[in-house]
């Protein structure tokens, strides 16, 4: 072999291991993003389950009887229902609670008429496909004046 074929020889040599460097980069950089990707979803998926779980923080409707077990046992089936609700008891300046959903995380749904009657008619109208929205005014309406 001459000269000029060693060279054409090391020149295609050079060829196959840069392309075959520049492929290994490739896959290597489609990896790491791909697994990146993986990974965010991941965080993401386990930050909407710790909050899906913190909802579900309620008492167990089984130490109570009638009506007020009824409206735990809506807490704990719906509590993303309740979340989105206003009580109209006043427990939000006494109790400090945030939403109708606080009222099943302690006692105060277990001896408040209002709360459990806002429980029952808000699972009654999401039952029949009333947006939130509307449900929110209904309770309004019904409760606000103390009913």
């Amino acid at each position: 072999m001459g000269l000029s074929g060693k060279v054409k020889l090391d020149a295609m040599v050079v060829t196959v291991v840069a392309a075959v460097f520049v492929a290994a980069i490739y896959a290597g950089e489609s990896v790491y993003r791909s697994r990146a990707a993986a990974t965010a979803d991941e965080q993401k998926a386990v930050a909407e389950t710790d909050a899906a779980n913190h909802l579900r923080i309620t008492l167990d409707p089984n130490q109570f009887v009638g009506e007020v077990k009824q409206a735990y046992r809506i807490a704990e089936r719906d509590p993303a229902l309740l979340a989105q609700l206003h009580c109209w008891c006043g427990c939000d300046r006494t109790d400090g609670h945030k939403n109708l959903l606080d009222c099943y995380r302690d006692t105060h749904g277990s001896h408040c008429a209002i709360c459990t009657g806002e429980a029952i008619e808000a699972e009654k109208l999401a039952e029949q496909g009333m947006p939130v929205e509307k449900i929110r005014d209904a309770l309004r309406d019904r409760f606000a004046n103390g009913e």
